[in-house]
């Protein structure tokens, strides 16, 4: 039990180690939601442009 009381204090420098691997791990668990939510919005977009513009020339591949 000692060695991993050691391990957390990672020879006095535990204060300043887990705080940044903490606040590390909070930016890209922010910046996974946000790149989650910006893909998802874009996909709602390139739908409705695709129904907006999807009419019957352009299901089969011929241009008008």
């Amino acid at each position: 039990m000692d060695s991993l009381a050691e391990f957390f204090n990672m020879g006095g420098y535990g204060a300043f180690v887990w705080p940044a691997f903490i606040a590390s791990g909070l930016v890209l668990i922010a910046l996974l939601a946000a790149s989650r939510h910006f893909a998802k919005a874009q996909e709602r977009t390139f739908a409705r442009l695709e129904g907006v513009a999807g009419g019957p020339a352009e299901e089969d591949g011929h241009e008008t």
